[in-house]
């Protein structure tokens, strides 16, 4: 009898256990966030907001203010007082916030300024490169070509002396430059230096020489004519080039020359007509 009753102790105890294991399967199962996924959005979250607030303080005018413009260059028409007075107004801001272009637009304005470059030096500094123009000729009474026939006009008082004087049409100056190149290098066997040129409004071409010789080379064909005369230079007209004024190379086959004096030698023969 002892033993039954025992036997039904036992199935008494385990009977709410299997109740209960019986209600836990019920219950709706939460599913467990791990803890590494949720410490990385936390920090993904702060550094959001960290890089927000530090691109809030770089872009912040006050932060790192410029305070210095360096100059760099070789100068013989400006100086870089002339630079540090036309950028000024365009310093503003700080290192990240300065508009590195409306400074290197201010110093462009500047005529004797070919080319501006700006970078930035940490922490508060901009350093501002000039190449200075480099004058080939003058273009009328006011203005110069630089070397790749780009016109430009400084001050008055800033014209060098001593540039040969190259005039033509408007629009043209690109033009001339190249031709001056050219028949300066056809010249220069002779030792002849171009020391004006000129395209009339009928573009018709002029030639002044260093040796005060002007050539008449017409409109068309004007370099051919030009060489004509490099090769007979040496052999017909050197030994008198004092007294020559002009050489009119319009003719087919010859030229013809305006004396200074009335020499007492013959001139040179012409052949031809007007082409």
């Amino acid at each position: 009898m002892r033993h039954k009753s025992s036997e039904a102790n036992v199935l008494t105890r385990r009977k709410p256990q299997a109740q209960r294991r019986s209600a836990a399967a019920q219950e709706p199962h939460l599913p467990r966030l791990p803890w590494r996924w949720i410490a990385g959005a936390l920090a993904s979250v702060m550094l959001v907001a960290a890089i927000a607030v530090s691109v809030r303080w770089l872009l912040d005018p006050h932060t790192l203010p410029i305070q210095r413009v360096q100059i760099s260059g070789q100068f013989q028409h400006l100086s870089s007082a002339q630079l540090q007075e036309a950028v000024a107004g365009t310093v503003v801001g700080g290192f990240f916030t300065v508009d590195v272009e409306a400074v290197m637009r201010a110093a462009r304005t500047l005529p004797w300024v070919d080319t501006a470059s700006v970078r930035r030096v940490w922490p508060d500094t901009l350093r501002l490169e000039v190449a200075e123009q480099v004058p080939l000729a003058r273009w009328g009474d006011h203005d110069l070509l630089n070397r790749r026939g780009e016109r430009f006009s400084p001050p008055a008082g800033t014209l060098p002396d001593g540039l040969p004087a190259l005039q033509g049409p408007d629009g043209q100056e690109a033009t001339l430059t190249a031709s001056f190149y050219e028949m300066g290098k056809a010249l220069a066997a002779d030792g002849l230096k171009i020391t004006r040129l000129t395209q009339d409004p009928r573009r018709s071409w002029h030639v002044g020489l260093d040796n005060g010789i002007e050539l008449r080379l017409g409109h068309d064909n004007a370099y051919a004519r030009l060489l004509r005369f490099v090769r007979l230079y040496p052999k017909v007209l050197a030994t008198r080039a004092t007294e020559i004024a002009s050489i009119d190379l319009r003719y087919t086959n010859g030229f013809a020359v305006a004396w200074n004096h009335q020499p007492d030698k013959a001139k040179p023969p012409q052949q031809g007509g007007h082409t």
